[in-house]
């Protein structure tokens, strides 16, 4: 008796596996159709990177894409993830379900942060390597002097351009040279990375041509972005750029990141890019209700790589089982 259950049980299965064949060609999920793909991105062994202009290592963790290694004449868009010991996982993770369901083209994600295991002292580093220009690190006013009596940081190096001139520079072209990049480069950044990646919008316009700016401090060092903004449009009657800005509702109600301005800044820069008026800038601008400071990350990644990447998005079929056009 069990052995002939175990048989009809067999049989089924082997329908089923039947049945599914023709239904992927059909439906076309983009891995699908390529021979040999993974399910998922394969993220590759971590590497320190020392940059003279600095006195520590960053580390540096590559994901290839799914087809990488049996598509060997592709390129790909790489995306740029600092915050990687904190973000990059998220970022993967989210990135194959996206691909899966023909909501993503394929890229490279390359993540530059320190070593995981120096826990978050380490991760504390970023302070340095975000920050524009400038003395503090507060926001300017009235909520400055808040902030500071909650978080008072003594000085330290502002090292900004010296990090961004590390992916551009000297991290690119070493990145370059080993994986297949397409020349198309997008830099995410969230909470204190949205400010390093909007001052970097400001300040070498051309260094990326997709930007995901999530949560963004912008208002720190005393509103260096906003300084770095009008200097750029002093100068600049255009910005060819695809940008994403995403923060939460939620960010105006806990009281230190209502005081750091997240919401309020992130609304400010919206607007002051819409009145500028630039030709060549993609703007989109998304509040997230009921979202704070960390559960809106989500929504930033899938929002923004559906933003950046719609027209790519746009050439790929369903993920899913179509009918045929009958007139009926």
């Amino acid at each position: 008796m069990k052995s002939l259950l175990t048989y009809r049980l067999f049989i089924v299965l082997g329908l089923v596996s039947i049945a599914v064949i023709p239904m992927l060609a059909q439906a076309n999920p983009q891995l699908a159709t390529i021979p040999g793909a993974r399910a998922n991105m394969e993220i590759l062994p971590s590497n320190s990177f020392q940059s003279k202009a600095f006195s520590y290592e960053h580390q540096v963790t590559v994901a290839l894409p799914a087809s990488y290694r049996v598509q060997p004449e592709r390129t790909y868009p790489v995306l740029w993830v600092p915050d990687s010991p904190l973000i990059m996982r998220s970022i993967v993770g989210l990135l194959d379900v996206l691909v899966l369901g023909n909501l993503a083209p394929e890229m490279i994600v390359v993540g530059i942060g320190s070593p995981p295991e120096e826990g978050l002292a380490g991760v504390g580093r970023r302070v340095i390597d975000f920050s524009p220009p400038g003395k503090g690190y507060a926001p300017p006013g009235l909520a400055g002097e808040r902030w500071s009596s909650l978080a008072p940081i003594p000085e330290f190096p502002h090292k900004a351009e010296a990090f961004l001139n590390l992916l551009v520079e000297e991290l690119r072209p070493k990145l370059a040279s080993e994986y297949r990049f397409s020349g198309e480069h997008a830099l995410f950044g969230h909470s204190a990375g949205g400010m390093f990646a909007a001052y970097s919008l400001f300040t070498r316009a051309e260094a990326f041509q997709k930007m995901i700016i999530g949560s963004p401090y912008l208002e720190g060092v005393k509103g260096a972005v906003f300084v770095a903004e009008a200097k750029y449009a002093e100068s600049h009657d255009d910005l060819k750029a695809k940008v994403f800005l995403g923060v939460g509702e939620k960010e105006a109600e806990e009281y230190f990141v209502a005081i750091s301005g997240n919401l309020e800044s992130t609304a400010r820069l919206s607007r002051t890019l819409t009145a500028r008026h630039y030709p060549s800038l993609d703007l989109n601008t998304r509040i997230f209700a009921g979202k704070d400071h960390y559960t809106v990350l989500p929504d930033v990644i899938i929002s923004g790589i559906s933003f950046l990447w719609r027209e790519e998005i746009s050439q790929l079929p369903s993920s899913w089982p179509t009918r045929k056009a009958t007139g009926k």
